[in-house]
């Protein structure tokens, strides 16, 4: 297939050529939970009635939706998936992602902006956040039958035995777990701002299966932590489609290398959660089927799109113009990701420049953040996230997203007078900078240091590029004992609070310590999310950012995601793997 839809790329691409001239709300009660048998609001609605003649009763309202329900949505994508066990760390992968989230439900789930909604369970949380409650509500399994607590404590029990110990520990340390009628009563000795987190974010493992198939799928080996579940165990994986059972929109009908195919849940009753953004919105579940297809090459992909046979996928940047007259639709899709430079101020490199804040100032004051990005996107304006706004929190997070290294008068000012000062005042000695970044010179990091090194140059700072290959570079840079001073590469944002991602705050990000540092994130650790003085201190982190200068953030390169004209598709926020309300316009593809 790859060399015929090879050959038809090339004759587009010719054809071309010629051519071209914390707030938890409560929802609403399920409709129809007493009989799962049915169909419910999320399968394909019947034609709208209208009243009887002769008769008194009123005609029933339109369904506004119903046209959008039907048809085979197929999407290729270059993510390999190897297993649908959600309480595997395997679950982790984007691949494996496209199945487990469609699949199945969590207890409850949080937005882009962390408030919290029902799915299996209701939750309610003490004031002060040291109990935590989830009471079962009426749901069923893709099966129809009923859920039950039996089978909420045997998921919960068995995703905590299979993470790792480090997740389990910043989890579930200093807690207690026990189950109590319908209710999971999680009690702390102190406010652990992890724990909620980790049991309602989408990509959670904690997501719930029937009792039997944790059974069939058990856990061995392990210790008893004291919080009354067991940690280090091993299971089976689960990789029988029939076993594939949840309480999500879809469910798995085929799992193989190259396709997996989800159809929609006739069972699944959705949960109107109207003021959410992201993954808890409600999901319409429109179409029939979602088919994803496995295809790493670019070009295939490419023209698969253009010759119709993938409804959602990717185009190559110099077929974007022959697939926008084709009618292809392509939007921004946003991402979690950011990249920026990160200095080694580890202890063992006090000789360095870099250990100078004067010299990190120095840089961060003669580099042009617009020119970085336009380089890092190859000079395309539309995938990028502007305004730029170099924060560790994602724009959404309305609690603790600011503006404050972007408005300090240091950061993307292109001010080389300024940066010149900065020099003088570090009495620098002409000691080169060592500059890792990978050898790939397509890729951004290698981009990036292409326009930084000359930048950092032009100030008279002498600079050494080390470029390593793909696997030396992810190894080296996590060390700070290997020779480099500076480095570029992603990390990724939290779509709520600073501390629950490690790559910035908590992390080894230039393995930069200070007292301040130290006790900001100690109070975010401890206090409630959006709490004022969570807030407060994630300011005064900030300052301490533009103070010391321990790495510089540039801005977010957004995702493309390309869609036939005839498809619609809500991107959840941050999030562009769920498909719960694509939907077509018109003509809808079917098998």
């Amino acid at each position: 297939m790859k060399r015929a839809l090879a050959l038809i790329l090339a004759m587009v691409m010719t054809m071309a050529l010629v051519a071209c001239g914390g707030d938890k709300p409560t929802s609403s009660t399920p409709s129809n939970p007493s009989n799962p048998s049915n169909p419910t609001q999320s399968s394909k609605p019947s034609n709208p009635t209208t009243s009887t003649p002769g008769t008194d009763k009123p005609a029933e309202p339109a369904d506004p939706d119903a046209d959008k329900y039907g048809g085979d949505l197929i999407y290729g994508t270059s993510n390999a998936w190897t297993s649908f066990d959600p309480h595997q760390q395997s679950q982790s992968s984007l691949g494996n992602k496209y199945a487990i989230m469609h699949y199945t439900e969590g207890m409850s789930v949080k937005d882009i902006n962390g408030k919290i909604y029902p799915q299996v369970c209701e939750l309610e949380e003490s004031a002060d956040g040291l109990t935590i409650k989830f009471t079962l509500r009426e749901r069923y399994f893709s099966n129809g039958e009923k859920v039950t607590i039996e089978d909420v404590d045997a998921s919960i029990r068995r995703a905590a035995a299979l993470s790792n110990e480090s997740t389990f520990k910043k989890y579930w340390e200093g807690s207690t777990y026990k189950v109590e009628g319908n209710t999971i009563v999680i009690t702390s000795e102190q406010y652990n701002i992890n724990l909620l987190s980790g049991l309602v974010s989408d990509g959670t493992s904690y997501k719930i299966l029937p009792k039997a198939i944790c059974d069939k799928y058990a856990f061995t080996g392990g210790t008893q932590h004291a919080s009354g579940l067991v940690t280090g165990a091993t299971a089976p994986d689960l990789n029988v489609v029939e076993d594939a059972i949840g309480t999500g929109p879809y469910k798995l009908s085929k799992f193989v290398d190259e396709e997996f195919v989800l159809v929609r849940n006739e069972k699944y009753v959705s949960i109107p959660n109207e003021d959410a953004v992201g993954v808890a919105k409600e999901a319409k579940c429109y179409v029939d089927s979602i088919s994803f297809q496995l295809n790493k090459d670019a070009s295939s992909r490419t023209a698969a799109m253009l010759t119709g046979e993938y409804d959602i996928s990717s185009i190559q940047n110099e077929m974007r113009e022959t697939a926008l007259a084709q009618g292809l639709k392509f939007r921004s899709a946003g991402t979690t990701w950011t990249h920026g430079i990160f200095f080694n101020l580890d202890a063992s490199n006090t000789d360095s420049p870099v250990y100078n804040v004067n010299i990190r100032k120095a840089i961060r004051a003669i580099i042009d953040v617009d020119a970085v990005m336009l380089t890092i996107c190859s000079g395309n304006k539309d995938l990028i996230d502007y305004p730029l706004v170099p924060t560790p929190v994602v724009k959404e997070s309305t609690a603790y997203h600011n503006t404050m290294l972007a408005d300090s008068g240091e950061w993307n000012v292109k001010d080389k007078a300024k940066a010149e000062a900065y020099v003088k005042a570090a009495n620098y000695d002409g000691t080169p900078i060592v500059y890792l970044t990978n050898a790939t010179t397509t890729g951004a990091f290698y981009k990036t240091a292409m326009v930084v090194i000359p930048a950092m140059e032009s100030i008279g700072l002498k600079v050494e590029l080390m470029a390593v290959d793909a696997g030396s570079h992810s190894a080296l840079r996590k060390d700070p004992k290997t020779g480099h001073d500076i480095g570029c590469w992603e990390v990724q944002k939290n779509t709520e609070n600073p501390v629950l991602h490690s790559t910035f705050v908590t992390g080894t990000q230039g393995w930069w310590s200070h007292p301040v540092k130290d006790e900001t994130i100690s109070i975010m650790k401890t206090t409630p999310t959006g709490s004022a003085e969570s807030v407060a201190a994630y300011e005064k982190y900030t300052q301490l950012v533009i103070d010391e200068c321990p790495y510089i953030l540039f801005g977010n390169p957004t995702g493309s995601e390309w869609t036939q004209g005839n498809v619609e598709k809500n991107t959840t926020g941050q999030i562009n793997y769920y498909l719960w309300n694509a939907y077509f316009t018109e003509n809808p593809r079917t098998k």
